[in-house]
């Protein structure tokens, strides 16, 4: 059923984020950045957007079917993609990644290139699991069963900008604790640094956004045949929705210790202590096939999207779960060299940084993880 692609974006969200985007007077690029949907000179804008939160909800299927006979004698699970949708979209509004965006008149974000690039509808989600219904059917047993909508078309340096202030909000609230393993866990508050809430890499930040930065490279050498971020965005292998990663994820709050991944579907979990190099190695196994590694994107996003739903810090190197972005790559004269992205408790701050494709220093407290990424259609 084809529908006017603004009203589709409007129907989509549910209707409760839509409220809070109108009410919370979520950001718009430029001068409205400075101010919000409440302040008289935006109040026909106000007018126009709660008119377009009192539509019906598109008729969009709130479950999609996954077959599993593959794996499970002709078992059939639901991916829930309504709750899952409404999970991704909130926290990405209360974190303030989600602007209104003037000219389509719907959410999203503004790239790197000043475009605008919706979010994803709950509809086209739907259409993308159908289009990709031979991976997800492979996927979703293997334990990825978790919805995530990455931004990859927005700025880096915005995104760690609303990283620092979920930090500061949480603390603030004092909702801010370790990661718990199971939900029977005690909550266990951590401290948070008041200077600095992010701490980045010099290097790394001189590089973000810039052509230097290599995305999902073949290879953690000059020879990487990767791409640009202007390029991943406009790249339908990557991007299903213009400027936005639709995958699936695994629900692990920590990555499996060595010896500790179990096998789902013939496929073993990613476990902590193994280099880049090495785990770029495992993901061109065939069990692995149709999973990319992780950027900065991802790791931020993610962080962003369980502190939101959890109140809960996540990738602790103390806890032995810091992160490869694995799917990141950057050339300097002494090294080909990959990020990371971590929680670091003892200093209270999230740290983003770099180490040798090859390094087995840190594996100990390293993991690599994966996200199966939907094509566009």
């Amino acid at each position: 059923m084809k529908t006017d692609a603004g009203e589709c974006r409007s129907r989509s969200l549910p209707e409760s984020t839509k409220r809070e985007i109108v009410q919370s007077g979520a950001s718009t690029p430029g001068r409205a950045e400075s101010s919000n949907l409440k302040g008289e000179s935006h109040e026909d804008q106000r007018e126009t957007q709660t008119q377009k939160t009192k539509r019906p909800l598109h008729s969009c299927p709130k479950r999609v079917t996954i077959c599993m006979s593959a794996f499970t004698s002709k078992m059939v699970s639901v991916f829930p993609v309504e709750k899952e949708y409404a999970r991704c979209v909130t926290a990405l509004n209360r974190t303030g990644i989600l602007t209104l965006l003037p000219k389509s008149e719907s959410i999203g974000v503004v790239g790197i290139d000043g475009k605008e690039y919706p979010i994803p509808t709950q509809e086209q989600v739907v259409e993308l699991f159908d289009h990709n219904k031979e991976l997800v059917d492979r996927k979703v047993p293997q334990g990825f069963d978790r919805l995530e909508l990455t931004p990859m078309a927005m700025p880096t340096p915005l995104l760690i900008d609303r990283m620092k202030a979920a930090i500061l909000k949480h603390a603030a609230e004092g909702k801010i604790c370790q990661t718990r393993r199971a939900a029977s866990d005690p909550f266990i508050p951590v401290r948070v640094n008041a200077e600095k809430q992010v701490w980045i890499w010099d290097t790394l930040r001189q590089a973000l956004d810039t052509d230097e930065l290599v995305y999902f490279p073949q290879e953690y050498s000059t020879n990487h045949r990767g791409q640009t971020k202007l390029e991943v965005v406009n790249n339908g292998r990557i991007c299903a929705v213009p400027g936005w990663s639709v995958g699936l994820v695994e629900s692990l709050p920590m990555m499996p210790q060595q010896g500790e991944g179990k096998t789902l579907g013939g496929r073993r979990q990613l476990e902590i202590g193994f280099s880049p190099n090495e785990y770029f190695q495992t993901l061109q196994l065939e069990a692995y096939q149709g999973e990319t590694g992780k950027t900065l994107e991802d790791f931020i996003t993610s962080f962003l999207t369980h502190l939101e739903t959890t109140n809960e810090v996540s990738n602790d190197v103390d806890d032995n779960n810091a992160l490869w972005c694995l799917a990141e790559y950057l050339r300097v004269s002494y090294g080909d060299l990959v990020p990371t992205g971590r929680w670091h408790r003892s200093v209270g701050r999230a740290r983003l940084d770099m180490h040798r494709s090859n390094n087995k220093l840190c594996t100990k407290n390293w993991g690599g993880s994966s996200t199966v990424r939907l094509l566009r259609k």
